[in-house]
């Protein structure tokens, strides 16, 4: 009889302790978002809309892409920033390049496809930004990750802000995560058929601290987002600061979702707010 007393209090007790536990389980508990990025070059997450089936990812060293095989032009360009990726490396001098990595069923761009068009072979990842060796700076020429930009906003205003990401980097030591792509229009102009061109061009910047990750984001880090007109019509400011705006605009502009791996209460500040002060 002592046993079964026994036994009787131990099992209460236990019960009363995993209510106890199930209770403030269900207080404290902070859901964490499921990882989608799958390279330091989406270190927030990777960026989906609620059609993959025109998304091509290409998962460089150098850089994440997203490419339409509609439209011949990259969804997002997605990529890490630090002094390290700045280097001697001379600028490569050949012809933009064909992506041999796609489908064969792909159309595969040439350089050709802008000549004479009025536009830019507009990188997304700056050329610049890959200078540590001679195949990283080859990688930014690959026609898979460049969009059709106006003169004046690809060598003026869309430039402005790759030199204040140059100068972040490199005088302020600071860690960028960068995603950059175009907003469409439902019939774009196409480059002799073929290459889409978006009527503005975008950009989201994390900046943080040499070495920080997705774990040391917090509600105050530093996120510029910008989008820019890109036609031929629109006369644009030199400096990248005019055209701030949120990441929250971006996505309903373009359809994607960005900082997915970001627990959701800080991706809602962080795409809400417009950072005011420079990093």
């Amino acid at each position: 009889m002592k046993h079964k007393t026994t036994l009787t209090f131990l099992f209460i007790g236990i019960s009363l302790f995993l209510i106890s536990c199930t209770d403030n389980t269900v207080n404290t508990m902070t859901v964490s978002p499921i990882k989608t990025s799958i390279s330091i070059h989406t270190e927030m997450g990777l960026p989906t809309d609620k059609d993959s089936s025109d998304d091509y990812i290409i998962n460089r060293p150098q850089y994440v892409v997203s490419y339409n095989k509609n439209l011949h032009v990259p969804n997002w360009v997605s990529w890490n920033l630090n002094a390290s990726w700045y280097g001697d490396v001379p600028r490569f001098s050949g012809s933009f390049i064909s992506d041999t990595s796609l489908p064969e069923s792909f159309y595969r761009v040439k350089h050709s496809d802008y000549t004479n068009s009025g536009y830019d072979r507009g990188h997304m990842v700056r050329s610049e930004e890959r200078t540590a060796t001679d195949i990283d700076n080859k990688s930014t020429f690959i026609l898979t990750s460049i969009l059709p930009q106006t003169p004046k906003l690809n060598q003026q205003t869309w430039l402005s802000l790759e030199y204040a990401c140059e100068d972040w980097c490199k005088k302020n030591n600071k860690e960028i995560y960068v995603i950059a792509g175009g907003r469409f229009p439902k019939t774009p102009e196409l480059l002799k058929g073929i290459v889409a061109v978006p009527d503005s061009c975008w950009k989201i910047v994390v900046i943080m601290n040499r070495g920080q990750k997705i774990a040391d984001i917090t509600p105050n880090t530093p996120v510029i987002a910008v989008m820019m007109s890109n036609s031929k019509t629109d006369s644009l400011s030199n400096t990248w600061k005019n055209y701030k705006t949120t990441v929250r605009h971006i996505e309903q502009s373009t359809g994607y979702n960005f900082f997915q791996d970001i627990p959701k209460t800080t991706q809602d500040i962080l795409e809400t707010t417009i950072n005011i002060v420079d990093p």
